[in-house]
């Protein structure tokens, strides 16, 4: 499972399920967190770690279109479960490997 902490400002992740820690009893979960999160699920694209807290929690930022209007989110990323990190492919990377075939 990845941490969290591990996260530095600039890396790409990707949600990919709702997190393990949110089946946990007693948890209790507000429905447009559970909204939000199953909408950054949906999404092609990973997001930006666009800031740190002073705890060491990576935040991300987020622009979402819901009914013709923008809305803007963020997110702290504090569980270990639900995500993953992405490495970029470059395209200079893409290339070198496509001349080496």
């Amino acid at each position: 499972m990845p941490n969290p902490h591990d996260l530095k400002v600039g890396d790409l992740v990707r949600f990919i399920a709702l997190p393990d820690e949110w089946n946990q009893p007693g948890i209790t979960l507000h429905r447009d967190s559970l909204s939000f999160m199953k909408i950054l699920i949906r999404r092609r694209f990973p997001s930006r770690v666009k800031r740190i807290d002073e705890f060491g929690t990576p935040w991300i930022a987020a622009r979402i279109r819901r009914r013709n209007r923008v809305e803007y989110h963020s997110w702290g990323i504090s569980e270990s479960t639900g995500w993953r990190r992405v490495h970029r492919r470059d395209k200079l990377n893409e290339a070198s490997d496509l001349s080496r075939e």
